[in-house]
């Protein structure tokens, strides 16, 4: 397996820094979107991380965030793009203002903010996957009649999509990112149109079919053990005779899922926001030992996941053309 160039990407962190000196290049990061600061003037300055994918017209983040305050006043919002960011968090919580409509997100919710939208909050140690969407995207969708946040069935696939999306990015080729861009938009169309988005048998049919549901239901279940086909039969109310059918041509619902562990572990090895070890994403990825892991690993691959997380970073070393200007270059443009 080659590891071939990846999407052009930003990534910055401000781990191991002196206070001041995280602080003021996070802060720099964050300046044309939000001014940055502590909760209170004792608190501890603001640090975090993040990376920026361009995907075609749309741009992906991935923010993690100490404890800190943001706020956009009229001033940013004037000389802002014109776009609304999706944003799903993974942990912490989001409490404050926006376009002075209180708002309070935690794990699990997915909000809909526009770029020019006031914003005044406290974000407590969040780790957040946003794509920002070029309003034009929206043409025929009264998006700005829609609230902040999500009904629970719409909620639900769009977080599974916004997850899947992110972990699909590390190994997305350039070639790959208009349709990946077009497929997302085409999905917010479905969910936003009240007309073809009626929320039958809990929003499945905004998944595409029965096997967009399944493979969503598997790539949201990959840690736990009871991720069998009784399993998948139930939370898509069918069968495990039509289950079985259903996964014939993929070599059968247990190779599937298999397969998508392994896929989830090699697109974590190649994120460089992914920090944990190997014998941690075997546990948190369905495998019973590490050394189960790498050798499945290699055998699909064909290279040890060691090895394979390396030779990502030295591609990534290269695609990662990104500074601070060119993510709000691309967030400026769109």
């Amino acid at each position: 397996m080659s590891a071939e160039e990846g999407l052009p990407h930003f990534f910055l962190t401000t781990s191991g820094l002196p206070p001041d000196e995280a602080f003021e290049r996070w802060r720099t990061l964050l300046a044309p979107m939000y001014e940055v600061g502590p909760t209170t003037p004792s608190a501890p300055l603001p640090f975090g991380s993040n990376i920026a994918y361009q995907i075609g017209d749309l741009v992906t983040h991935r923010t993690q965030l100490s404890t800190q305050r943001l706020r956009r006043d009229r001033k940013r919002v004037e000389a802002g793009p014109d776009h609304y960011i999706v944003q799903l968090y993974r942990s912490g919580r989001f409490q404050g203002t926006v376009a002075d409509t209180p708002l309070s997100a935690s794990r699990g919710t997915v909000t809909l903010i526009g770029r020019r939208h006031l914003l005044d909050a406290r974000l407590d140690r969040a780790d957040a996957i946003g794509i920002a969407v070029p309003c034009e995207r929206f043409h025929g969708i009264p998006v700005e009649k829609h609230g902040l946040l999500f009904d629970a069935a719409r909620n639900r696939l769009l977080a599974a999509r916004i997850l899947d999306i992110y972990r699909r990015l590390p190994t997305t080729r350039a070639d790959q990112a208009p349709a990946l861009a077009d497929d997302f938009v085409a999905f917010l169309h479905r969910l936003l149109d009240g007309s073809r988005a009626a929320d039958v048998l809990d929003g499945r049919e905004l998944d595409g079919g029965q096997m967009a549901l399944a493979r969503m239901i598997v790539r949201a279940n990959l840690a736990r053990p009871d991720l069998t086909p009784a399993f998948i039969a139930g939370e898509m109310q069918v069968s495990r005779a039509t289950l079985y059918r259903l996964f014939e041509p993929e070599g059968g619902v247990m190779h599937f899922v298999q397969g998508e562990r392994l896929g989830a572990v090699r697109d974590a090895l190649a994120d460089p926001m992914e920090t944990r070890t190997l014998g941690r994403l075997a546990d948190v990825f369905g495998f019973s030992s590490l050394s189960q892991l790498s050798r499945s690993f290699r055998n699909r691959y064909g290279v040890p996941p060691q090895a394979w997380r390396g030779e990502r970073r030295m591609v990534q070393r290269i695609s990662g053309r990104g500074t601070v200007q060119h993510v709000w270059k691309w967030l400026r443009e769109r």
